[in-house]
């Protein structure tokens, strides 16, 4: 079956991870707006930014992603050969690897903490109280990353199995697991409460995938063998990967260092551009990552058995796919930015300052969703061909070319000149990668895609002007939150009507995918 008549069962193999990952996000929405609602947009919380993301950017170098990269192709290639003792013998090596990295990271973490907090915060450096909170959150974060090591591990393993189901729902439990303890703990530890939620929420994610693991065949034995050949494949492997995901996590981070330069005068510029990011990254990740994640696997079956005919066809699906969903989105956050956030988050600590600072960070950011998106999908293709350079190459340019825009961008806009120079970035990195990737593929079906993105465009024109003018003319206050809400649901499902009807009277394509799966049927 070619990957484009393998089209509709994606798009159903995808909601279904979608689905869950809607309900794991509206959680996580939640779970933003408790700790919003308890510490605003202040210096504890700017703190807790640095010191969750410092060790979250070594685990991922070290363990998590580079494991998910890595695994996938690995196990695939195992899987195709259906050597029953040998994929035990390769996640038991896998599994041992992954335990004494992770007890090693969190010791050498809780040690070099306040060494790296300075270099990844410098503006912190001022105030030895939050210099000092800093350093006790990173300590305890890298707790939490030893155990999201584990569930990464987990999810690559299911995930390699084509077995979607205990990976899209652990995140569930992590979230209401971490909210759960945050309305208890954080009233009665302040931010350390929720550094310490996210310990045992990370610790619970990892536990509800052991039972799909052991259903899956998984049988831990304490066991490693670097002279493996598969081992010694995946160490090849491994050292490109981490560059380039040192490269992306370092391009994340950059909007954080120089945030931390910024005065704040009851809004820290830290935690408004994180704010900001948590509300952009939603739809990445619910749609994005959920498009990638079934794709991934696929792909490393035709990469790996020469089709590259199929592979282009599967990157089209989905770059078309999340050009047809991820385009209104981006509008509609850049339009309605400042009800977003106001309707989100201002409660309790959170205040109008805080509102309109991370409303204008939220817009910026959402300028550059599109390729934020594509950029899940085109990384794969590279990772599936196991080229992992390319994207590495490129990526350490846009690190260079996003510090020189966002300390340029943040002297006119302040904070929102950060967002606004990650999203500028993301489209220059897209077009670069996308160039590279049509001379490893030949073509990429780009007259396809263009005229998709062209008639989604349209669509998404003049579904956000009905929706801007219903949201200005309507008859109720947006008063209290219950105005706010009536509100923007009406706007945002006018929005929605409309798109989705100017999409079916311009004849896009995805809209009869999207239709097939919700009436389940089956194409051959």
């Amino acid at each position: 079956m070619t990957a484009q008549a393998a089209a509709p069962r994606l798009v159903r193999a995808a909601s279904f991870v979608a689905g869950a990952t809607v309900a794991s996000r509206a959680l996580g929405l939640v779970r933003e707006i408790v700790v919003a609602a308890l510490f605003g947009a202040s210096d504890a919380k700017a703190a807790y930014v640095i010191g969750y993301y410092l060790p979250f950017f070594v685990q991922r170098l070290l363990i998590g992603g580079t494991l998910s990269i890595v695994l996938i192709p690995t196990l695939a290639d195992v899987l195709g050969r259906h050597d029953e003792t040998e994929l035990r013998r390769i996640t038991a090596y896998l599994f041992t690897a992954v335990v004494g990295v992770g007890v090693v990271m969190v010791a050498l973490g809780a040690l070099a903490a306040p060494v790296l907090v300075p270099l990844a915060a410098p503006g912190f450096t001022a105030s030895p109280e939050q210099l000092g909170l800093t350093v006790s959150l990173t300590r305890i974060n890298f707790v939490a990353m030893f155990f999201l090591a584990l569930s990464v591990f987990a999810t690559a393993y299911l995930q390699a199995l084509q077995r979607f189901t205990a990976p899209a729902v652990a995140p569930l439990v992590f979230n209401l697991t971490v909210i759960g303890l945050t309305v208890w703990l954080g009233p009665r530890m302040g931010i350390t409460g929720l550094a310490v939620a996210w310990v045992a929420g990370t610790a619970a994610q990892f536990l509800a995938q052991v039972p799909a693991l052991w259903r899956g065949g998984f049988r831990y034995r304490l066991a490693l063998d670097w002279s493996h050949p598969t081992m010694q494949t995946l160490r090849r492997l491994a050292v490109p990967a981490m560059l380039g995901l040192a490269i992306v996590e370092i391009n994340a981070y950059v909007g954080r260092f120089f945030a931390s330069l910024l005065p704040g005068a009851g809004v820290n510029a830290v935690a408004a551009l994180d704010y900001a990011y948590e509300v952009v990254q939603a739809p990445v990740g619910i749609l994005a990552i959920s498009v990638a994640t079934v794709l991934f696997p696929g792909m490393s079956r035709q990469a790996a058995a020469g089709d590259q005919m199929a592979l282009r066809e599967s990157t089209s699906v989905g770059l078309r796919t999340l050009l047809f969903l991820v385009v209104p989105v981006s509008a509609v956050l850049v339009t309605f930015a400042m009800p977003v956030v106001r309707l989100v988050f201002e409660r309790g600590e959170f205040g109008p300052d805080a509102t309109a600072t991370v409303a204008a960070c939220l817009g910026a950011y959402a300028i550059g969703l599109v390729p934020m998106a594509g950029y899940y999908v085109v990384t794969r293709t590279f990772y599936a061909l196991q080229n992992m350079r390319t994207p590495v190459a490129i990526g350490a340019a846009m690190v260079v070319l996003n510090a020189v825009l966002a300390y340029t961008l943040m002297s006119v806009l302040a904070v929102a000149g950060i967002a606004l120079a990650t999203a500028i970035v993301a489209f220059v990195n897209m077009a670069l990668l996308l160039g590279m990737l049509r001379r490893s593929l030949g073509r990429l079906d780009g007259r396809r895609i263009a005229w998709s993105a062209a008639r989604v465009v349209v669509a998404t024109l003049v579904a956000v002007g009905a929706g801007w003018w219903v949201l200005r003319a309507g008859p109720w206050s947006p008063a209290g939150w219950p105005g706010q809400l009536l509100a923007l649901a009406i706007t945002l499902a006018v929005t929605a009507i409309i798109y989705l009807a100017v999409c079916l009277l311009l004849r896009v394509e995805e809209v009869r995918l999207l239709r097939d799966v919700l009436h389940r049927r089956r194409i051959a």
